[in-house]
C-alpha cells in the first residue's frame, strides 16, 4: 500500500513539474514578434510547434521596410527557457540554408547560426531588459552567382554582442572574412575596364566593425568600420553621435513604410533628433596610388612620378574655387605630403562641444563653406 501511495505521488508531482515546465508556444512567438516589430520589422510564420525545450516556427519569413520578404524555412529556437519577467532565452537558433534566386541572381548563404538570445517580456519598458539581442551570430560561406558565375563571395560571418556594464547599452564586433568579388561580374562596363587597366581581376579582403550604443542617450559610436582589399588599401569611416535610441530606431522604421512626401517629412524630424560629436574618413594605401597614378599618367604619356608632380602643379587652381582658405591650405598641403609617398590620408571633423543636426543642416543649406569651422575640419596625410 505504502508502494502504491509513493508511485502515485511521484506520478503526480511529475506531471505537475511537467506542466510548469511546458512552453507556451504562442506567448514565445507573440513576445518574440513584439520584441522584433519594436526594432523596425517583422517576423511572420505559418504554425507554432514545441518539442520539449525546443519551439519551431515554421515557414518562416523576415520583412524589414522597403524591402521584400525573406524565406527563411523553419526556425528552430533550441534550448528555450523563460525568464522571472516573464521574457525568454533561446541557447541556439537553427536557421536553415538561404538559396533564393531572383532575376537571375543566385544567393546562397550556409550555416547561419545565433546564440544567446534574449527576448524581453516588454519591449516598450525603459531599460536593456526591453531590447531584443543576442550573445553571438554567425554564417558560413555566402556566394553571389550571376548568370551561374559567382561574382561575390565571403567566407565566414562573425558578430558578437555583450553587455556593457551597468546595463548602459551594448558593445558589438563585426569580421568578415574572405571576401572575393569577381571583377568580370561588374554591370558597369566602364568600371569593370577601369579595374583590368589597374591590375585588378578580383578583389579580396575583409571587413571589421567595433561599435557600441548607450540606451538612454542613443549614443552610437563607431570608432572603425574598416574596408580592407588586398593591394590596394584599407577605408576606414568612424562616427560618433547621440539621439539614435529606441524611439529614433521605432520610428525610423515607420517612416520607411510611409509615402515618399510623407516619408521626407518623418525624416527631417528625425534628424532633429541627433547630435554629432565627430568623424573620420581614413584611407591606409596598399598600391592603389601608384596604379593610378601609372594610369593616369599612361593617358598623358608621362610616368607616374611625373603624374604625380604635375598633380601637385594643378591643385591648387582646382581647390581655389572652394573659396575656403583654410581649408584649400590644408588639402594643398596634405597632398603634396601624400603624393610624395602615398601612406594614409584622413578628414576628420571634430567639434569643440557636440553639434545639434539641424544646425548643420542649417549651414550646409545657407553657406557650406561655414561647416569647414562649424565641425572643425581637418585634413591629414601620412600621420
Amino acid at each position: 500500500r505504502l508502494a502504491r501511495v509513493a508511485s502515485l505521488t511521484l506520478l503526480l508531482l511529475s506531471g505537475t513539474a511537467l506542466s510548469a515546465l511546458a512552453l507556451d508556444g504562442d506567448d514565445f512567438a507573440t513576445k518574440l514578434n513584439a520584441a522584433y516589430t519594436a526594432q523596425g520589422g517583422e517576423l511572420k510564420f505559418s504554425a507554432i510547434e514545441t518539442d520539449g525545450p525546443d519551439i519551431i516556427l515554421k515557414q518562416s519569413q523576415f520583412v524589414a521596410p522597403g524591402h521584400p520578404a525573406m524565406e527563411v524555412g523553419d526556425l528552430t529556437f533550441e534550448d528555450v527557457s523563460e525568464t522571472g519577467d516573464g521574457g525568454y532565452t533561446v541557447g541556439q537558433v537553427a536557421i536553415a540554408d538561404i538559396d533564393t534566386t531572383e532575376d537571375g541572381t543566385r544567393v546562397r548563404v550556409t550555416d547561419i547560426e545565433v546564440t544567446g538570445l534574449k527576448i524581453p517580456a516588454d519591449p516598450t519598458v525603459k531599460g536593456i531588459d526591453s531590447i531584443l539581442f543576442y550573445d553571438g551570430f554567425s554564417t558560413g560561406p555566402v556566394t553571389v552567382s550571376k548568370n551561374d558565375v559567382d561574382v561575390f563571395k565571403l567566407a565566414t560571418t562573425e558578430v558578437n554582442v555583450s553587455e556593457m556594464a551597468d546595463d548602459k547599452g551594448f558593445s558589438f564586433t563585426l569580421m568578415i572574412n574572405g571576401i572575393a568579388v569577381d571583377v568580370k561580374g561588374i554591370e558597369d562596363r566602364k568600371t569593370q575596364r577601369t579595374l583590368n587597366d589597374l591590375g585588378y581581376e578580383k578583389l579580396n579582403g575583409s571587413l571589421e566593425m567595433d561599435a557600441s550604443w548607450e540606451l538612454e542617450s542613443g549614443r552610437l559610436h563607431v570608432p572603425e568600420y574598416a574596408l580592407t582589399l588586398d593591394d590596394i588599401g584599407k577605408l576606414n569611416i568612424a562616427v560618433d553621435v547621440s539621439g539614435y535610441t529606441k524611439e529614433f530606431i521605432k520610428t525610423m522604421g515607420e517612416a520607411q513604410k510611409a509615402g515618399n512626401e510623407k516619408q521626407g517629412m518623418m525624416m527631417m524630424g528625425l534628424m532633429q533628433q541627433l547630435t554629432f560629436t565627430s568623424a573620420t574618413i581614413s584611407f591606409d594605401d596598399a598600391s592603389l596610388t601608384g596604379r593610378l597614378l601609372e594610369f593616369a599618367g599612361k593617358k598623358q604619356g608621362v610616368t607616374g612620378e611625373q603624374m604625380a608632380q604635375a598633380a601637385k602643379g594643378m591643385l591648387p587652381l582646382v581647390v581655389g574655387q572652394l573659396g575656403v582658405p583654410a581649408l584649400q591650405s590644408q588639402i594643398i598641403a596634405a597632398a603634396n605630403v601624400y603624393l610624395e609617398n602615398p601612406k594614409n590620408l584622413s578628414v576628420t571633423a571634430k567639434p569643440a562641444s557636440p553639434v545639434p543636426f539641424p544646425q548643420i543642416m542649417g549651414a550646409g543649406m545657407g553657406d557650406p563653406r561655414q561647416l569647414v569651422d562649424l565641425l572643425n575640419v581637418q585634413i591629414t596625410a601620412n600621420e
